[in-house]
């Protein structure tokens, strides 16, 4: 599957993320922007269970991109443990979000959330 490895400032703290696609469209403006709405997603399902206000906004910066046909890139299912955010999107319609290692949100909870 393609993933995206980058990084994310909260603050001035960085935090490192990766993102596994079902498929990703090389129809885009930029790989920051087609991931920022479900990292936000993500964070602020955190946030919210912490109590803390969301984001509205998330500057993010691409490590790297690959792409399956490229590259054999097969993981763990554990490696979420080690990233502060992790979405494993099993499909359009489906996608588990793990930050700090806690799954914030599973399954087609992040349905609405729009590219």
């Amino acid at each position: 599957m393609p993933f995206v490895t980058f990084i994310y400032k909260i603050g001035k703290r960085t935090y490192y993320g990766k993102y596994v696609f079902d498929s990703m469209s090389d129809d885009h403006n930029g790989l920051d922007d087609e991931i920022r709405p479900m990292v936000l997603h993500g964070i602020n399902q955190f946030r919210a269970q912490k109590n803390k206000h969301p984001l509205n906004d998330l500057k993010i910066g691409i490590l790297s991109l690959s792409i399956e046909h490229h590259i054999p890139c097969y993981s763990s299912e554990c490696e979420y443990k080690c990233f502060d955010f992790y979405c494993d999107e099993e499909n359009y319609y489906s996608k588990k979000i793990y930050v700090n290692g806690k799954l914030v949100v599973n399954g087609n909870q992040a349905m609405n959330i729009h590219f």
